[in-house]
């Protein structure tokens, strides 16, 4: 049977820029509600704020507060466009968060998210010693991570690596493997002309920033669907299945707060209905969310072929 796991093995890392006050174009206090929601479910818990030199932290309710060195933003480059994101921010001040963790298990939090139940524990304790193939496992056990813009397909083309970037829960030393010290590079992508084309996504890349250390090969897409890095269709949904368990924030007591309730492609996003059929569990049932997932397939798949294009 399955160990309980204690408040006192886990330890949150809050990272991201502080919003205690006004000031910041989010939710008023929105990290003082995101620790104060941490007490409230996990009081035995360590919590570890990682955020930029500068911020205003007066009144939060911490363990240990890093004050980092903005290490800047990064630069992509997209048919010779430049794209600035923050990318490296958030490796930055995630990987120094876990590294000062202690505890077994860590949480990977953004500061403007909330926790509104303790269900992700639960997922985790439920599935993560579901049986695995060797040939797949690279992570020492599975991690629960948010179906928040998880995304399967890409008008009527299946997306690889498109992995949630908002929550990790899970062992210390697997969440330090998905979240390396390891910026990313300047990127300079030329996707492939076609219907509805566009280059990869901001989770893509920082999946495949991980990834390429965990197979030993460095891994790059042009592409944000039709394209899987040369390992395979059928590599992502075993390496899922394997090491990752995708459930929707509500079923994980997560709360991505209300500029994210509406977002698309809700239809679209991995949960654990998809996870239990990619590990073998069951098989999925249709519900009105995979209704209206194989019915955006299929219009985009007509409208491919109606336009002649092969297009990723």
């Amino acid at each position: 049977m399955q160990n309980i796991i204690k408040d006192s093995e886990i330890t949150f890392v809050v990272q991201g820029p502080v919003q205690s006050g006004k000031g910041r174009d989010q939710i008023e206090s929105i990290t003082t509600l995101c620790l104060n929601s941490i007490r409230r479910y996990f009081p035995q818990s360590k919590i570890i704020i990682a955020t930029w030199k500068g911020q205003v932290t007066d009144g939060l309710d911490y363990d240990l507060l890093l004050e980092l060195d903005d290490p800047g933003s990064n630069d992509i480059s997209v048919n010779g466009e430049i794209i600035t994101l923050n990318n490296n921010r958030q490796l930055h001040s995630t990987h120094q968060g876990l590294k000062k963790v202690t505890t077994k298990y860590a949480v990977k939090l953004r500061s403007d998210n909330l926790l509104k139940g303790r269900e992700f524990v639960s997922v985790f304790e439920k599935y993560s010693e579901s049986p695995r193939e060797d040939k797949f496992s690279f992570l020492q056990s599975r991690i629960v991570t948010s179906s928040t813009f998880f995304i399967q397909s890409h008008y009527g083309a299946p997306v690889y690596f498109h992995k949630s970037d908002l929550f990790d829960f899970g062992l210390t030393e697997d969440l330090l493997m998905v979240w390396p010290d390891k910026m990313i590079p300047h990127l300079l992508f030329n996707p492939t002309p076609g219907y509805k084309s566009r280059y990869p996504a901001t989770e893509q890349f920082l999946c495949l920033n991980w990834l390429s250390s965990l197979v030993n090969k460095e891994l790059f897409i042009e592409n944000k669907s039709n394209d899987d890095a040369g390992l395979g269709c059928d590599f992502w949904n075993r390496f899922l299945a394997n090491n990752i368990i995708a459930d929707s924030p509500e079923n994980l007591g997560l709360d991505v707060t209300s500029r994210f309730y509406n977002r698309g492609n809700l239809a679209l996003e991995y949960d654990i209905k998809d996870w239990k059929k990619f590990s073998g569990i069951s098989k999925t049932q249709l519900d009105p969310k995979r209704l209206k997932r194989s019915y955006k397939m299929l219009v985009g798949k007509l409208l491919r072929n109606t336009l002649g294009l092969f297009s990723r």
